[in-house]
C-alpha cells in the first residue's frame, strides 16, 4: 500500500528510504561514510537492509548480481567523491549489461559548494562529482534543495526501470539528507499504467510470414531476453517454429542449452556448433541483442552473420536505436521482448514450417553439436598437469546441480566458461558482458546468492582477478553467505600472457614472480583461513571431480583452488580484429 504523505517535517534521508521501501526495496548496498550515513540510518529505520562491503565497486558488483536474479531493484549507497569514484567501474559495468540501478551519494554540504570544502572534486566546477557518471548514467541529479527530492525521487526510480533500463545517480549535499520536508511518497504511482509495448502489427506479420517460409531460420537471443522476463516466451518462439536457438554471451541461459534446439554461444569465442549455425541461417530472428563485437566476430561476415550478404534479419529491441545499429535490418520492430515474443507466438501458432525443412535443419544441428563436442574431447580429457582450464570447466558442469548459477570474471573462466560450460535454467550465467571487469565476480556471487538463496552459486575466478578484490570474502563471512570460489590459479593474467608470447615473444608484466624468478602468489589456503573460510587445493586432475562434489556439498563459504595451466590462449572459433594490429608484435 502506498501511503499519501509521509509525517510532518521527514528529513531527506528518511523520505529517500521511504520512497525505496515503496519500491519494494529490501537491500541497499554500499559503504559508510560520513557523508551518506544519514541515509544508513534512514534505511535501518525503514526496514531496509544495508549490506557493506569493504570497498564500493565490490559493492556495486553485488548489487548488479543481485538485481539479475531476484529482480529487485539495484540501489547503492556511497560516500563522496573517492567513495563515488571507486563505485565507477561497477557502476559502469552494469549499465552496460543493463541493470536498473539507483546510485546515490552524498556530497559535501551546499552551502560550501563554491569553496574549497573536504573532498569535493572542484577542479573545473564547484561540487561536480556527478559529472564523472554522466557518460555512464541514463540520468544524473545533484539535489541542491530538499524540496527537489519530491519531483526527482518518483522520476530517478522510473528512468532506471523503464525503457532500456540502466543506472541513474542522485548527488545529494550531506545538508539535504538532514533537512526536513513534507512530500508524498507516491513513485509507484507515477510509473506508466500501460501494457508492455508491443512490436508493431504490420511487422508481426511479416516476420511469421519470412520464418515460416524460410529453409533455416534461427533464433538469436540477448539478454534483453533476461532483462523482459521473457524465457517462457522464447521458448515457445523456439517450439513453435522448431528453430534452433543461439545467444550472446550474457544471454546464456535464457533458453536451456541441454535442449536439442540450442546450438550455445556466438562470437570470438562462442561454440562453433551456434557461430556455424548462425552464418548459414536464411533468417535470423534477433530478440535483445545490441550485436557487440565480441557476439559478432568484429563484425567480419565470414564467421557469425552473414548480414546483409545471405541473411535477412528480423530484430525486436525495447530501444529503438539499437534497431539496424550494427547490421541492417530487414523487418525491425520498437517492443518489448516479453509482449513482442507473446504476440508473435500467437501468430506462429496457425502458420507451423513444413516438416522436411525442419527435419532438414534440425538434422544438421544434430551432426553439428556432435562435431563440436568431439572439438572439445581432446582438451576436456587432457591428463596433464597443472590442469588443463577445460577439464576443470567439464567437470564444472558434470558435478553442477540443475539450478547452478555460475558467476564468471575473465580470461578462461568467463570466455572458455561462456563457450563450454552446459546451463540449463535461467540466471545460470552471471557475467561481465559489455565491460568485461575483472574481478567482477567475487562479489557478484555473493549478490547472487542474496538474490537466489535457494540456488547454488559457485564463482569462478582467477588469481590475478580474486586478489584485485579480495576484501569481499570479508562480507560473505560477516553475512554467512554460503558461495564456492572455484580459483584457477595459473601464477599470472593467462590471457594477457597469452598475447605477449604469441605476438611480442614475451612474458613481461604477465606473471606473477618473486625477484629471483620463482612463481608467486600468496598461499591461498591460508589466506582462506585468515579469512574464516574452509578451503582445499587440488593439483591431480583425477581428483577435481570429488573436490567439486565435496566443495558443491558445503553450506558455508568456501574457496576451491585448482592450479590450471597459464600457457594456453582461449579456444577462438571466431574473429577478433584486434589480432590485425597485434601481429608481428613492435618488429
Amino acid at each position: 500500500m502506498e501511503s499519501s504523505m509521509s509525517d510532518t517535517g521527514v528529513t531527506g534521508a528518511i523520505y529517500i528510504a521511504q520512497c525505496l521501501k515503496n519500491e519494494g526495496v529490501e537491500i541497499v548496498f554500499g559503504q559508510c561514510g560520513h557523508t551518506n550515513y544519514a541515509l544508513i540510518d534512514a534505511c535501518q529505520r525503514e526496514g531496509i537492509e544495508y549490506v557493506s562491503f569493504r570497498h564500493e565497486q565490490q559493492a556495486v558488483h553485488a548489487a548488479d548480481a543481485y538485481y539479475r536474479l531476484s529482480k529487485k531493484l539495484a540501489v547503492i549507497n556511497v560516500h563522496l567523491s573517492p567513495g563515488l569514484t571507486n563505485a565507477l567501474t561497477g557502476v559502469v559495468s552494469a549499465a552496460t549489461d543493463g541493470t536498473p540501478m539507483l546510485v546515490i551519494a552524498g556530497n559535501t554540504p551546499s552551502y560550501h559548494h563554491p569553496r574549497e570544502a573536504h573532498q569535493a572534486i572542484r577542479l573545473h566546477a564547484d561540487a561536480s562529482q556527478g559529472d564523472i557518471f554522466k557518460a555512464v548514467c541514463k540520468r544524473v541529479w545533484r539535489i541542491d534543495q530538499v524540496d527537489w527530492l519530491r519531483d526527482v525521487m518518483h522520476r530517478a526510480l522510473n528512468i532506471a526501470q523503464t525503457g532500456r533500463s540502466g543506472a541513474v545517480l542522485l548527488d545529494v549535499p550531506m545538508d539535504m539528507f538532514s533537512a526536513k520536508l513534507t512530500a508524498p511518497i507516491d513513485t509507484t504511482a507515477r510509473r506508466p499504467n500501460y501494457p508492455r509495448s508491443v512490436g508493431d502489427a504490420q511487422g508481426l506479420t511479416e516476420a511469421v510470414r519470412l520464418l515460416t517460409t524460410a529453409e533455416r531460420p534461427v533464433i538469436y537471443a540477448g539478454n534483453g531476453v533476461a532483462l523482459s522476463g521473457a524465457v517462457d516466451e522464447l521458448a515457445q518462439t523456439a517450439r513453435l517454429l522448431q528453430a534452433p536457438v543461439a545467444t550472446t554471451l550474457v544471454g546464456k541461459g535464457v533458453f536451456p542449452e541441454t535442449d536439442p534446439l540450442s546450438v550455445g554461444t556466438t562470437g570470438i569465442w562462442g561454440a562453433r556448433s551456434a557461430n556455424n549455425t548462425t552464418l548459414e541461417a536464411d533468417v535470423i530472428l534477433a530478440v535483445g541483442t545490441a550485436f557487440g563485437e565480441a557476439d559478432c566476430s568484429s563484425w567480419n561476415p565470414e564467421y557469425v552473420f552473414n548480414i546483409p550478404g545471405g541473411t535477412k534479419l528480423i530484430q525486436i529491441d525495447i530501444d529503438p536505436q539499437e534497431l539496424g545499429k550494427s547490421y541492417p535490418v530487414d523487418i525491425g520492430m520498437v517492443g518489448d521482448a516479453k509482449a513482442t515474443l507473446a504476440a508473435l507466438n500467437a501468430l506462429l501458432k496457425d502458420a507451423p514450417r513444413p516438416a522436411d525443412k525442419v527435419k532438414a535443419q534440425l538434422d544438421a544441428v544434430a551432426q553439428r553439436k556432435r562435431d563440436w563436442r568431439e572439438e572439445l574431447k581432446e582438451s576436456q580429457e587432457d591428463p596433464g598437469k597443472p590442469i588443463h582450464p577445460a577439464r576443470l570447466l567439464r567437470d564444472l558442469s558434470n558435478a553442477a546441480p540443475d539450478d547452478v548459477v555460475f558467476v564468471t570474471d575473465v580470461g578462461w573462466n568467463k570466455n572458455g566458461a561462456g563457450q563450454q560450460l552446459e546451463v540449463k535454467r535461467p540466471g545460470a550465467f552471471i557475467t561481465s558482458g559489455g565491460m568485461a571487469t575483472m574481478g567482477f565476480s567475487p562479489a557478484a556471487a555473493i549478490g547472487a546468492k542474496m538474490g537466489a538463496p535457494d540456488r547454488k552459486v559457485v564463482c569462478l575466478i582467477g588469481d590475478g582477478g580474486l586478489l584485485s578484490v579480495v576484501g569481499a570474502l570479508t562480507t560473505a563471512v560477516e553475512l554467512n553467505i554460503p558461495v564456492v570460489w572455484v580459483l584457477f590459479n595459473n601464477f599470472c593474467y593467462s590471457t594477457i600472457r597469452t598475447v605477449g608470447s604469441t605476438y611480442f615473444n614475451n612474458k613481461y608484466g604477465t606473471e606473477f614472480r618473486t625477484p629471483d624468478g620463482e612463481l608467486y602468489n600468496p598461499d591461498f589456503m591460508e589466506l582462506a583461513k585468515s579469512f574464516g573460510i574452509a578451503s582445499a587445493l587440488v593439483s591431480e586432475p583425477d581428483e577435481v571431480p570429488a573436490a567439486l562434489e565435496d566443495a558443491f556439498s558445503k553450506d558455508a563459504p568456501f574457496l576451491l583452488e585448482v592450479r590450471t595451466r597459464g600457457d594456453l590462449p582461449m579456444p577462438r572459433t571466431g574473429y577478433w580484429d584486434i589480432a590485425d594490429f597485434l601481429q608481428g608484435g613492435n618488429d
